[in-house]
């Protein structure tokens, strides 16, 4: 109950006291005291409400763990059907003797120098018999034909008139020789022809005047049907290339008959000169070289003459299956003013190769180009 309502039960109370007095005065007894009455209870304070609970946070969802997919059943893998037997595999054609091409010997490196070049492999031999069919196996693929043997020969070469012209530059620069035609056959006394493999002496050649800036000639003899029908890259391509003289001055128009062996020719003062026969000097056309394995090439040669703009030819050092000859002629191709060319044909066999003379055993070119020399190589003058 509050302080007022005390006040208010107290002033009702005093006024009852003061009542009674007052009725006294009639001269009744006094009245009995009302009884004083109880004090109200102090109301109970209000129960001060339960505070909520802080609401549980809501548990984490569960990931959806996702059910990996069952791993398909792998296919069976189909049964191989049975592997034909393979065809007999053509027997391969007999290797021919070491090749006349051959290479300048293997040198002594007496300071790095490059070992010299290898000896090509000779003439190959007949051509392979072809491999049966092989049978095809149950279900599987037929077995493969056979490859037949490789023909020695690498196949038919085109003619002297089909192969394509060397000829370069200036129309005016041009070569031919008295002794044979253009494409006929080239003397027997200049090949192997009725000789012990490889003698022959060299045909006269003439040419016109090179290009004004020309200060030297070269002349390369090669067999052009040995080239054209091998591979770059088989080491009897060198057999195509027979010999070389360089450095002939500028004011010579040809070469003479039957030229002298010698890396220095004798007949043309600072010429140099080299083949893997004949004391470095002239090696002529010999398709048929071995009659122990006798055939019937009828090759195109040609006569190949370079007009050049230095006085001298700088020599690269040697490279392993690259013959000097075509080493030099490779030269000669990337530097030329001009280039003219004379072409014959030969049959020539010889009579048999003497003892001593395959492999070859010339010595290589010293190089000019300031590369280390092999022992024992070839100076020019």
């Amino acid at each position: 109950m509050t302080t007022k309502f005390l006040q208010v039960i107290g002033v009702l109370a005093v006024g009852g006291l003061l009542a009674g007095a007052c009725s006294d005065s009639g001269g009744g007894p006094t009245g009995t005291a009302g009884t004083t009455g109880s004090a109200g209870t102090t109301g109970s304070g209000g129960t001060t409400g339960t505070a909520g609970a802080t609401g549980a946070a809501g548990a984490t969802g569960a990931g959806g763990s996702a059910t990996a997919g069952t791993t398909g059943t792998a296919g069976t893998t189909g049964t191989a059907g049975t592997t034909g037997t393979a065809g007999t595999t053509g027997a391969g054609g007999t290797g021919g003797t070491t090749g006349a091409g051959g290479t300048g010997g293997s040198a002594v490196v007496c300071t790095g120098g490059t070992t010299g070049s290898a000896g090509t492999t000779g003439t190959g031999g007949t051509t392979g018999a072809g491999g049966t069919t092989g049978a095809g196996g149950t279900g599987g693929s037929a077995g493969a034909t056979a490859t037949g043997g490789t023909g020695g020969t690498g196949g038919t070469p085109p003619t002297c008139q089909e192969i394509p012209s060397l000829a370069t530059g200036s129309t005016t620069f041009t070569a031919t020789s008295s002794e044979f035609a253009s494409c006929a056959a080239i003397p027997a006394e200049r090949t192997c022809g009725g000789k012990p493999f490889p003698q022959g002496s060299s045909p006269a050649l003439t040419w016109t005047a090179g290009p004004t800036a020309t200060m030297s000639y070269a002349v390369v003899f090669k067999d052009l049907s040995v080239l054209a029908r091998t591979a770059s890259t088989d080491p009897n391509y060198n057999r195509g290339y027979h010999y070389v003289i360089w450095d002939i001055p500028a004011d010579k128009r040809g070469l003479p008959a039957n030229m002298m062996g010698g890396h220095l020719s004798m007949e043309i003062t600072g010429a140099r000169q080299w083949s893997n026969f004949n004391n470095y000097g002239w090696f002529g056309p010999c398709p048929n070289f071995d009659p122990a394995m006798p055939t019937t090439f009828n090759d195109s040669y040609a006569l190949v003459v370079y007009a050049l703009p230095t006085a001298k030819t700088v020599v690269p050092a040697a490279m392993a299956g690259i013959s000097n000859v075509r080493l030099l002629d490779n030269v000669f191709k990337a530097m030329a003013l001009a280039t003219a060319e004379y072409r014959g044909t030969s049959n020539a066999a010889s009579t048999g190769i003497p003892a001593g003379t395959l492999p070859p055993t010339a010595k290589p070119i010293c190089p000019t180009d300031g590369t280390p020399m092999p022992c024992g190589c070839l100076t020019g003058p």
